[in-house]
């Protein structure tokens, strides 16, 4: 068993002050990345590698306050009373680099350090029980911080530097790898740019193109190191990444009010460019406002755009249109999956209107409006439909149960970048959809169809197949497009094979 750093207490109150500072122990490095950003570096070096970690920037290095305190803490000659107070110093924010660099309990330190104000330079060597320190080191500026130890997770250490430094407008490498100076939002229908004020220091926000909580992304020089995932507030979902300069609880009511007001900005751009947004953002914006209303029963922003589809008509309409013929005793529609089915338009009912279920859901139970559905009519033509589809699907089950069993099932390494991306994207929609039993595979065979349901719910897609490599080059445009994608693979899987026609490939 290796020695321990410090005595058994202050081992354990160091290990302690870590857990309540950082998320986990992988997340280190990032905080000695923050620390050289601190103390001015505009470059960064990063290497990871097996149970080394090394960190070295061209800062103006640790001053002799900081270099007291690793002294303090390596030297085995120190009292614990000492230590101890150390341990409580490295606490305070502007010394949690220093707390990073003991925090993983490495077996051998390696800090060589120069001084641009006092001219001093050190070389600080740890590996118990031997403790070495210089007044000299073979670098011209800045600090290198070398730890050595066994039980480095060094894949989550390099994932979470990409992850939690991308934001950052130095010179940042990773081995040898560029990292940084890109945005924390990604996916967002629309971003707005925030100039400082008295609670941060400038920042984005924007509206996602995805999910239903706020996240707020508070950055210490480019670095977030607080992250909050909230509920819509006050109805409004947003993403925002903001250089903050004070403690998360210090995220104050009157600060959230003034991201709620520009979101609310965001929100009616939104609604003005509804009518010209793709179908995707159209339903996007409709999910937005719709929470909005929902949760607050403000419905202005509802007002300010016409979600709502008239039945065979190239025409739209907004509430203002819906709630007077609700007053008029005539509010009538049809589901949107079946408004080609066809419907008897009786007179007085010269208004029906398309609803989805989300619409429908807010006209009703939130809104309180009387819709009336109304009920297909069978007629012949009808009956020949649904006889087409049903022998059509006889004649696919038949000819499928004949089909050889498909070859080996292509693992990841077999695929490209493309391929596996589309595969991930499926997988992922078909989680959305709440199919849990189901899972897509891809083989490497050829037949009609593009899909193939198999043995305990899995769906064997064909690789070659012309609508397969099609769908892959959509989903490497744009992962949304998996919405048109899966209906038109498996058109079964909804029970609705009318989305096929929308789409040519």
């Amino acid at each position: 068993m290796p020695e321990q750093l410090f005595s058994i207490d202050v081992d354990a109150h160091l290990k302690k002050a870590a857990s309540h500072t950082f998320g986990s122990p992988a997340h280190y490095p990032v905080e000695l990345v923050r620390a050289a950003i601190k103390r001015g570096a505009t470059k960064v070096n990063v290497n990871a590698t097996g149970s080394r970690l090394m960190v070295e920037d061209n800062g103006r290095g640790l001053d002799a306050s900081a270099v007291e305190t690793l002294t303090l803490l390596m030297d085995p000659s120190g009292d614990t009373g000492s230590k101890e107070a150390a341990v409580e110093s490295l606490q305070a924010r502007e010394s949690m680099g220093l707390l990073a660099i003991f925090a993983a309990d490495p077996e051998e330190i390696m800090i060589e350090n120069v001084n641009v104000t006092s001219k001093h330079s050190h070389t600080i060597h740890f590996r118990a029980p031997r403790f070495q320190i210089r007044g000299s080191c073979n670098r011209a500026c800045g600090t290198a911080v070398t730890l050595t130890g066994k039980h480095r997770d060094t894949e989550r250490e390099k994932n979470l530097l990409e992850v939690f430094c991308r934001s950052v407008t130095i010179d940042l490498h990773l081995n040898g790898k560029a990292v940084g100076k890109n945005s924390l939002l990604t996916k967002q229908l629309g971003t707005l740019e925030l100039a400082a004020t008295e609670f941060h220091g400038g920042g984005q926000i924007g509206i996602p193109r995805n999910g239903t909580l706020c996240h707020l992304r508070l950055l210490d020089h480019g670095i977030p190191w607080h992250h909050m995932a909230l509920a819509p507030q006050e109805g409004f979902v947003f993403d925002a990444a903001l250089e903050f300069s004070r403690e998360p609880t210090a995220v104050t009511r009157k600060f959230i009010r003034q991201l709620q007001g520009h979101v609310l900005r965001l929100y009616q751009w939104l609604c003005k460019r509804y009518s010209t947004a793709e179908p995707y953002h159209q339903e996007r914006i409709e999910e937005l406002v719709f929470t909005h209303c929902r949760l607050t029963g403000d419905v202005s922003l509802v007002h300010q755009f016409a979600p709502f589809r008239m039945y065979k008509s190239p025409y739209s309409a907004d509430l203002a249109m819906l709630r007077e013929s609700a007053a008029k005793g005539n509010l009538y529609a049809v589901p949107a999956k079946k408004d080609k089915q066809l419907f008897n338009i009786a007179s007085g009912q010269r208004d029906v209107y398309v609803l989805s279920r989300e619409q429908a859901d807010l006209l009703i139970n939130h809104l309180n409006l009387p819709v009336v559905f109304l009920s297909p009519v069978r007629v012949r033509a009808q009956r020949w439909k649904m006889f087409k589809y049903a022998f059509t699907s006889a004649c696919k089950k038949w000819v499928l149960k004949r089909l050889p069993v498909p070859g080996q099932v292509l693992d990841l390494h077999h695929l490209t970048a493309d391929e596996a991306r589309f595969m991930e994207t499926l997988n992922r929609y078909l989680a959305d959809q709440g199919s849990m039993t189901l899972r897509a595979d891809m083989v490497d065979s050829r037949a009609p169809f593009p899909a193939l349901p198999f043995k305990n719910g899995r769906i064997l897609i064909r690789r070659h197949h012309a609508l397969v490599r099609r769908a892959v080059q959509l989903i490497r445009e744009e992962d949304e497009n998996i919405e048109i994608v899966a209906p038109v693979l498996m058109p079964d899987m909804d029970g609705d094979s009318s989305v096929a026609g929308a789409l040519t490939f």
